[in-house]
């Protein structure tokens, strides 16, 4: 007979004050991811530690490095590490009000239609990443944003071990953007080959948004020129 795993967590804790809880992705862990569940799936967590790492390198999410930390480790290093992904725009807001104005974030009607970039990504991973077969994050599940006070999430395995964001002054080699083409030119191909019932006209949101957009980053570039260290270059 199984023993029944015990968890020593609050399910109804608030991961780094948003509304998703520990309970929902512990569940998300147990259900959806199968390294998770494969490694770690019979063990009782006794603490969730999560800590922002998308300070300075995201505007418009919280990405959430969650640590999973258990009753029988025997080490520090017998965790496991998984990402929740939450929209939210205080960077933007933060970084609007040091450089510019904040009139655009400020309209709630333009906070609204920055939320859909969250619910094209939450489509993305539902409908069209399985069909792609290209290399992609694992994401175990996603939550649109319901109310104000119910937050948007996407629980995605943690790249921190095998993947790198690749700075704005370093370029791609050759090989890495020939690699890139083929993976562009198999994912185009794969969509083509489906029925275009199942892409065609709902993921262009973005696209209308992004010219939106440009409205909030006039106020900056004034800023930007003074503080700008390459001047002759503009």
């Amino acid at each position: 007979m199984i023993a029944a795993t015990v968890d020593k967590v609050d399910m109804n804790e608030k991961i780094n004050g948003h509304s998703i809880t520990v309970g929902w992705l512990i569940e998300s862990l147990r259900q959806n991811d199968k390294d998770f569940q494969k490694l770690h799936g019979h063990r009782g967590i006794k603490e969730i530690e999560a800590s922002d790492v998308s300070v300075g390198k995201g505007f418009a999410s919280e990405i959430l490095r969650c640590i999973i930390k258990f009753e029988d480790s025997e080490s520090p290093a017998d965790v496991y590490a998984t990402i929740l992904k939450i929209p939210g725009f205080e960077a933007m807001k933060e970084a609007a009000a040091k450089n510019g104005d904040t009139t655009f974030l400020d309209n709630s009607e333009n906070l609204k239609n920055l939320e859909t970039v969250h619910e094209c990504e939450c489509y993305f991973y539902e409908n069209l990443a399985p069909i792609l077969d290209v290399p992609l994050p694992k994401v175990y599940k996603t939550l649109l944003k319901s109310s104000e006070s119910s937050d948007g999430c996407i629980h995605m395995e943690d790249l921190t071990l095998r993947g790198r964001t690749l700075p704005l002054f370093e370029n791609n080699n050759v090989t890495q953007m020939k690699h890139i083409i083929r993976l562009l030119a198999h994912m185009h191909k794969n969509i083509l080959s489906i029925d275009e019932k199942i892409w065609r006209g709902k993921y262009v949101k973005n696209e209308t948004l992004l010219v939106n957009v440009i409205d909030m980053f006039k106020p900056m570039i004034q800023t930007f020129l003074k503080r700008c260290k390459a001047k002759g270059m503009y």
